[in-house]
């Protein structure tokens, strides 16, 4: 009964609350289309974690008296490591990105699943670092694959109203996979040989095997079937996705996208008939959109994420953590318990009033971090921990949650595979340059920095809130063709919000409607004024 009183054909922000309860099944598929997300969360920091285990020390390190196993693992063997596991990560993007639009988002899945058991055999059997770097390439191209398959199909099926929400368990799926790696990793840390180790990486297989049992029943994107001209197929596609109880749900959604996909190829069509998808993305307005979709992106990385994410149970041994394994699983149910609170956050908060205050304060507790690194007294060195936990907070709150989310709804429609994949790129390239010598800053063959290195990515933070001010646009509430207006006439990011109701405003007076047709109208308007520009050569 409830469901008739949504009016599904308008978009209605003031009753998301409302739309997310009738929007279970739509919930759980996301969450299934967000295993890959935990899949790369967990793989990301398998090396780093690994590391910690005196049994992986004495398999692949080196002697080192100093250390309480009698072994390091060199750094040139974690940044080796880490780098080709980035470097996957890189290339499954890339593949991904053009077999969305060749085979569609969900046989994407299966193509990723199948490489990444490959190098997980190839981790499993390795007994020196050669061949599980082979293992580590080999594999995050299969985790790099079906981790760009979620943003892309949830942002394009979802309700606008709610896509701020389920965008977030992208970032929060792969808080989960970390958090189940550091549960793991507590639990075999009992363990003495080479299954303390080797089980946190045949694990991996248990998101390969999840992943291929539900996926013959997974619904190809009905937004990517409307655009390949099978509308019967986007129907029962729909249906399976939000349950066949609703139809006026059905008929509205097969509308929404339809206008969309009909705006978005007008669009193209009017843009550039000749220019690969790729170039448009580096073209005219669409060139500050990829920058701003990407800023957050490389942001979690400059603030330390690749560090925090990825060597933190490791380096909390470093600086005198007795009980790493322990602190690192507190560590990470705080931050999943974060994450979840970003779910609420991002809608009613907005993405700005969280990015920009966040960065702020992440760049300011590495600061202290840092400075706490100087002081050589156990009380510096739980304060530089509690650091940690208070940036861990802060990020998942902010950037690591809404990074994804606003990353995947600025671009311009008919461009978001492409973008998403850029971001995928840039993610991956960034967090390889940090990832890359964060073992020659903490480890103690090397730079020997401890809690110093916050001296590091504070120095990198300062730039980042600046450009994060002047760039980052407040998007909560905004439909893409509102989007696609505000960057067509050059508003400012800082006045998205007060350009677009005085747009709305404008809008309203034109047409003479009712408050409560107020989305609808201002849409079809925005449409009509952002092809009048494009036609005007103002793109």
């Amino acid at each position: 009964m409830m469901a008739t009183q949504l009016n599904w054909n308008e978009l209605q922000h003031e009753r998301k609350w409302e739309m997310l309860l009738k929007q279970k099944r739509f919930a759980l598929w996301a969450l299934y289309s967000s295993i890959g997300s935990m899949m790369l969360g967990f793989d990301f920091g398998v090396a780093g974690t690994a590391t910690a285990f005196p049994a992986f020390q004495k398999q692949f390190g080196i002697s080192f008296p100093s250390q309480p196993s009698g072994y390091l693992v060199p750094a040139k063997y974690q940044s080796g490591w880490f780098g080709a596991s980035v470097a996957g990560d890189i290339i499954g993007n890339v593949i991904a990105g053009q077999l969305l639009e060749l085979i569609g988002r969900k046989h994407v899945i299966a193509v990723g699943s199948l490489i990444s058991s490959v190098g997980i055999v190839l981790q499993v059997e390795s007994s020196e670092w050669r061949l599980f770097l082979a293992g580590r390439l080999v594999g995050a191209i299969g985790y790099g694959a079906v981790y760009l398959e979620s943003p892309v199909w949830i942002g394009e099926n979802s309700r606008p109203e709610l896509r701020g929400f389920f965008l977030c368990l992208v970032n929060g799926s792969i808080v989960f996979g970390q958090f189940l790696l550091s549960l793991i990793a507590q639990a075999t840390s009992k363990i003495d040989g080479k299954w303390s180790y080797q089980t946190i990486i045949v694990f991996q297989f248990f998101f390969v095997v999840l992943l291929m049992v539900v996926y013959p029943f997974y619904p190809e994107s009905p937004y990517y079937l409307l655009k390949k001209g099978k509308p019967e197929q986007a129907r029962q596609a729909l249906n399976r996705i939000h349950g066949p109880g609703d139809q006026v749900l059905i008929d509205a959604e097969m509308s929404r996208i339809n206008i969309a996909i009909a705006s978005s190829e007008e669009i193209q069509q009017v843009i550039s008939k000749e220019s690969p998808l790729f170039f448009q993305c580096w073209q005219g307005t669409n060139l500050k959109r990829t920058i701003i979709a990407i800023l957050p992106i490389a942001g979690q990385q400059l603030l330390g994420a690749a560090f925090v994410l990825g060597y933190v149970t490791y380096f909390l041994s470093l600086i005198g953590v007795t009980k790493y394994f322990t602190v690192s699983v507190v560590l990470y149910v705080v931050m999943l318990l974060s994450n979840l609170s970003a779910f609420f956050f991002v809608e009613v908060a907005g993405r700005r009033t969280l990015l920009i205050p966040g960065v702020i304060i992440l760049t300011m507790f590495l600061l202290l971090m840092g400075i706490m690194g100087c002081i050589h007294t156990d009380g510096a060195m739980w304060f530089s921990v509690v650091c940690i936990f208070i940036w861990a907070i802060v990020y998942q709150l902010t950037i690591g949650a809404v990074g994804f989310a606003f990353g995947s709804e600025i671009s311009h429609l008919p461009l978001r595979p492409t973008v998403q994949s850029i971001i995928g790129i840039t993610q991956g390239g960034v967090g390889w340059v940090i990832g890359f010598v964060t073992p020659y800053m903490i480890n103690p063959d090397a730079g020997n920095l401890g809690a110093k290195v916050g001296f590091v990515f504070f120095g990198l933070g300062v730039p980042l809130c600046i450009v994060f001010y002047f760039l980052i646009p407040e998007t909560r509430g905004l439909s893409f063709d509102e989007m696609d207006y505000l960057f067509n006439n050059n508003v400012s990011c800082r006045h998205f919000q007060s350009a677009i109701k005085t747009q709305r405003e404008k809008t309203d007076a034109m047409f003479d409607v009712n408050v409560e047709d107020k989305s609808s109208k201002t849409d079809s308007a925005a449409v009509t004024h952002q092809l009048e520009t494009c036609a005007t050569g103002s793109v």
